[in-house]
């Protein structure tokens, strides 16, 4: 699908700036910013707010996690949401939304299903964790495989992909 776009890259290295870029540069202020984060912690609280205020003043903001996205009808249904390119911003937040799941590939479909149903382009914000040691911890093993899961998937479906580092994106496809 040649309008998915696949932004990856490490914790604060620019993603979310570099993917920003690419639809201000097509489309101006006219796009969603769907963010997925969830604020379980001041930190979190931090973080969120920081992204809120470093998005374009004038674009569109869908708050919802990835199931409440998709099964809200927003993004696919005949609302002005449906009609724009859309910002995923993060993937990350999407596999811990359904870490619990024995099977994720259901929300891997849908989530492919949206994003071909879309009539303009979606750029997906996603973690690269996969760079480091494997994780003493079942939890954070369980969280790193399926992103690289979720992210091989997206990256080839993608008709463009970019890792960012340091701030310096760099294409891949």
């Amino acid at each position: 699908m040649r309008d998915l776009v696949l932004v990856t890259g490490g914790i604060r290295s620019g993603k979310t700036a570099f993917a920003m870029s690419l639809l201000v540069h097509r489309f101006g202020n006219d796009w969603l910013y769907w963010a997925t984060g969830k604020a379980l912690d001041a930190e979190m609280e931090e973080r969120i707010a920081r992204h809120r205020k470093e998005r374009p003043e004038g674009v569109m903001t869908l708050e919802a996690g990835l199931r409440e996205g998709i099964d809200s009808g927003n993004l696919a249904g005949e609302e002005t949401w449906a009609r724009m390119p859309v910002l995923l911003d993060s993937l990350g937040f999407c596999v811990l939304e359904t870490l619990s799941e024995a099977d994720i590939t259901v929300w891997m479909d849908r989530l492919s299903e949206l994003v071909a149903g879309r009539p303009g382009p979606v750029v997906v914000v996603s973690e690269e964790v996969g760079w480091g040691g494997i994780s003493m911890d079942r939890s954070a093993r369980l969280f790193a495989d399926r992103l690289g899961l979720w992210n091989q998937r997206l990256a080839r479906e993608a008709g463009s992909v970019y890792a960012v580092m340091a701030g310096c994106p760099l294409r891949i496809r």
